[in-house]
């Protein structure tokens, strides 16, 4: 740790001391503090201070506990005035810091961000360590708020004028863009963390004053969309005062209604169709030059008759498909897209363009000339879209993908692609146009389709099933009397508009109401979660097991509760019941395997079994929740040797040596375990178990002494 010597040896020269240095992690600010070794920054006054304090401060532990590796450690520190704070330390020891730290004594010390947060302890330097830190989930830059909150530390009130805030640069200087943003950046953005549980649910039914409804409301979450409320009225209001549109047919709307909704639910089909065939490898054998298709449109009828003329490439993603257009007045395209040209020959007509024919000679050379055997250089020599005139009938040469085609029609016509795409033959346009039409000849709209069973091997059975729904339903619009009819169109363009408004006066009545709430969803499949396990019955009530539910505060409520209602602990001493007790409130995600007795592993394995069913439970009531996530972490058994043997009268530098977390962690969790046997304690006195309420006061009794539970020095003083 040079660069800390460094570092201090400068900062005593400009009188930059105390410093606090902010490291990202437990190990780190041990590692940085013992390397220390040659650095001495009391003076003997001081020492003899620190001395007296620490000896006052650890006289309260027994003999075993003030010889603890961590008190004799942080002793030494002290004594040349370093200091270590985080929340691997003992209790005691973190208040002797706080307390020196304040008195001025300790010259550096070395913190995790926990010092930052509820102390009032300022010094006149702050250093950072890294800018960087692990947040429980990935390695990410510190943000403003958090940069602010450590580097405020630095400049004592009514002591020094300004304070100094110093970055360490290990491998790299951070760019000014990163400082800015750490430094000076946006605020971070706030967010509801408002959470439905158990224990809230069953709290809120047990009042009947107040709704879980209105809870959700009063949420910072809805806070945006109750705000709105009062406009969305407004608005609901308006479409419900608009007249209503009315399709007059002689047919009656009835049908064109019916009509409209097969349509509607017959287009998802289709997508959803189309979707999973073109995604096919079969489908993408088929739609090669040459393969006459069916290209979607904008209307509801008529869909485009086209031919690929060029499939993807590398370079091009998408199809290039010649279409035939509908009929309107057709405008001929130049070569480069632009401006109305006719073909050489081609006269006026009512509907469009037709062309004179020619002799026998002249019509087979233009029009019937044979496919050119020219290898083309791939060059496509139009821009797309390319609109022109052939026979009097227009058509147009697009991009299209996939997604776009109705259909694979089950036949093919000769294409000459070089001349099409390179020369831009009009005799190849006309030819292969008038191909399109013949396939139309027989009296269909369209060419028989592949089928998608047949001929396209569809296996997938969602859409097999989807094949014949779709089927079905164009069954039943063919027989429908509004299929056909001349105002169809028309008539389907007002149905949209009249289903349109219906869906949005559907839709704001929907957000107005408590089913609009975005943790409504959560709180029904919780609610089915509690009926499941008879929490509460079918009319909300809650029952015992509710109130025993109530009780669990420490724990994971519904893992605690079922536990107590399958008897879990009734085999177990109170030893191996605070143990096993011990898993609801640790918290560490990584320790050492425990060491277990036979009788401990399997009481281990069978409350991780009611986790895991716990979680399949409430997966299956659409929570969002994934089972084995769900028992991993509301159950951590990585102390539960370490309580058994605490329990059991084991010295805790002893019980230290069973696993590789941290003293301070230990204690944590040893004192909240006694908060849990007090809920167990009083859930065994709801479900009248005198013999549970007993071993659970065995078990607290049995954890409650020594180091786990000295006394605060802020509160009995030094």
């Amino acid at each position: 740790m040079l660069h800390y010597g460094c570092s201090l040896s400068t900062s005593c020269r400009k009188n930059h001391l105390p410093v606090i240095i902010f490291c990202f992690s437990k190990n780190r600010c041990d590692r940085s503090a013992d390397s220390m070794t040659s650095i001495d920054l009391t003076s003997s006054a001081e020492k003899s201070e620190i001395l007296v304090f620490c000896n006052k401060a650890f006289s309260r532990l027994k003999g075993s506990d003030r010889n603890l590796p961590q008190i004799l450690r942080v002793q030494s520190l002290l004594r040349r005035g370093i200091g270590v704070h985080h929340a691997g330390l003992l209790p005691i020891v973190k208040e002797v810091v706080e307390m020196l730290f304040c008195r001025g004594v300790i010259k550096v010390l070395f913190s995790t961000e926990t010092f930052a947060m509820g102390v009032n302890a300022p010094a006149r330097t702050v250093v950072f360590d890294t800018l960087r830190k692990f947040d429980g989930k990935e390695f990410r830059q510190i943000i403003p708020g958090e940069y602010t909150q450590m580097a405020g530390r630095a400049g004592r009130r009514g002591l020094d004028k300004f304070g100094t805030v110093t970055i360490m640069c290990r491998d790299e200087i951070p760019g000014e863009a990163d400082l800015r943003k750490i430094i000076v950046g946006d605020p971070t953005r706030l967010e509801s963390q408002f959470r439905l549980t158990y224990i809230m649910i069953l709290h809120l039914l047990r009042v009947e004053e107040l709704k879980v409804e209105d809870m959700l409301k009063r949420s910072f979450a809805e806070f945006h969309a109750q705000k709105n409320l009062p406009e969305k009225q407004r608005l609901l209001m308006l479409k419900l005062a608009q007249p209503t549109k009315r399709i007059e047919c002689i047919k009656g709307e009835p049908s064109i209604e019916e009509y409209y909704e097969m349509y509607v639910e017959a287009e998802k089909y289709l997508n959803q169709i189309t979707e999973g065939i073109m995604q096919s490898n079969a489908a993408q054998q088929f739609l090669v030059p040459g393969r006459v298709v069916v290209v979607k449109s904008q209307s509801m009828q008529d869909h485009l008759l086209g031919v690929v003329v060029k499939a993807p490439t590398a370079s091009m993603k998408k199809y290039i498909i010649l279409v035939i257009k509908p009929d309107i007045p057709p405008i001929a395209q130049s070569p480069s897209g632009s401006g109305a040209v006719l073909e050489k020959g081609a006269k006026r007509s009512e509907e469009g363009y037709f062309v004179l024919p020619k002799g026998k000679r002249g019509m087979d050379d233009e029009y019937y000339s044979p496919l050119t055997a020219r290898k083309g250089s791939g060059v496509i020599n139009i821009k797309l879209p390319y609109s022109g005139v052939a026979s009097g009938i227009t058509y147009e040469v697009r991009e299209v993908e996939s997604k776009e085609f109705l259909y694979i029609c089950d036949c093919k016509i000769k294409i000459d692609q070089v001349r099409l795409l390179e020369d831009i033959s009009t005799a190849a346009y006309s030819k292969t146009v008038q191909q399109l039409m013949q396939k139309k000849s027989d009296g269909n709209k369209y060419p028989p389709a592949l089928d998608p069973l047949k001929d396209l091997k569809l296996k997938d059975m969602n859409l097999v099933e989807a094949y014949k729904k779709w089927n079905s339903l164009l069954q039943k619009m063919a027989e429908n009397k509004c299929h056909g009819c001349i105002k169809l169109d028309e008539h389907m363009k007002l149905a949209k508009e009249i289903f349109k408004h219906k869906e949005e006066v559907h839709d704001l009545q929907f957000q107005m109401s408590d089913e609009a709430l975005k943790q409504m969803p959560d709180f029904q499949g919780r609610i089915d979660v509690l009926k499941a396990i008879g929490c509460i019955d079918d009319d909300l009530v809650v029952q015992i097991k509710g109130r025993v539910a109530c009780e669990m505060n420490s724990g994971e409520e519904l893992i605690c509760t079922e536990c107590l209602f399958e008897n879990q602990l009734e085999d177990l001493e109170p030893e191996e019941a605070v143990a096993l007790m011990s898993a609801f409130v640790f918290q560490q995600k990584n320790a050492s395997e425990p060491s277990l007795t036979p009788k401990l592993s399997a009481a281990v394995q069978r409350l991780y079994d009611t986790a895991i069913r716990l979680g399949q439970l409430q997966a299956h009531f659409k929570v969002s929740i994934d089972p084995e996530e769900y028992a991993q972490e509301n159950l951590k058994f990585g102390l539960v040797q370490v309580v058994y043997e605490w329990a059991k009268g084991t010295e805790f530098a002893d019980i230290c040596e069973l696993t590789d977390v941290p003293e301070g962690l230990i204690v944590r969790t040893i004192v909240r375990l006694d908060e849990t046997c007090r809920e167990f304690r009083n859930a065994a006195a709801i479900m009248g178990n005198s013999a549970l309420y007993k071993k659970m006061e065995a078990a607290s009794n049995a954890i409650k002494r020594d180091i786990v539970f000295a006394a605060s020095l802020y509160i009995t003083g030094v």
